[in-house]
């Protein structure tokens, strides 16, 4: 029953992705609200540039759990609530739990997020580059992210973006354990997931 209510929610959620908050962002509901719960997929590879302009593999994180979140430095809506569940998680997780997770954002506009753009960016987010990675690429790389990961993203004639709002938890052996969609739940909900996750030892 899953898999077929799933690319009906798609659907409804890539007609209804905005960047504005005042439009309210559909996703795949279940009991705990905006989360889904994925059969153990694996989780694609990909090799992006980090804020130092090094290349990163998301394999380079196998072993800990990963979480992804897909945003813009210049976006004024829903990328600031979803960057603040980020830093609520850099601040909220205990030391046992953090050391064991890898926090990833992913910026899909490659032409104002330079690697020096992303850096600066990063430091007025407080971010602890030790646990928390900003990403970048080519336009070829970055549509290839989006189009594996199911998030859509259309530029609008000013220069902004409309997009899904996600997360995506991975967990140690890159399998694709949990989407968090919208932006508007309690950031508790992820924290409890990577408590689940990480108490039942899946990894």
């Amino acid at each position: 029953m899953k898999k077929i209510l799933l690319p009906v929610i798609l659907i409804l959620s890539i007609l209804t992705f905005s960047c504005s908050r005042e439009e309210k962002q559909i996703g795949v509901l279940d009991i705990a609200g905006n989360v889904v719960r994925k059969d153990g997929e694996p989780a694609a590879g990909f090799t992006l540039t980090d804020q130092n302009g090094k290349k990163v593999r998301l394999e380079d994180y196998k072993g800990k759990l990963v979480l992804i979140n897909f945003i813009y430095t210049n976006c004024k809506g829903t990328c600031p609530p979803l960057l603040l569940k980020f830093k609520e998680i850099q601040l909220d997780l205990k030391d046992e739990f953090k050391k064991q997770t890898v926090l990833l954002s992913v910026s899909f506009d490659y032409e104002r997020d330079t690697p020096e753009a992303l850096k600066k960016f990063a430091e007025l987010q407080r971010a602890d580059l030790s646990f928390w990675t900003f990403l970048t690429g080519s336009q070829a790389e970055i549509d290839k992210v989006l189009q594996d990961y199911q998030v859509a993203v259309k530029k609008g004639p000013d220069g902004e973006f409309g997009h899904i709002n996600m997360v995506v938890m991975i967990d140690k052996d890159g399998k694709r354990r949990y989407d968090f969609f919208g932006y508007d739940y309690p950031t508790e909900k992820i924290i409890e997931r990577i408590h689940e996750v990480l108490k039942k030892r899946w990894f």
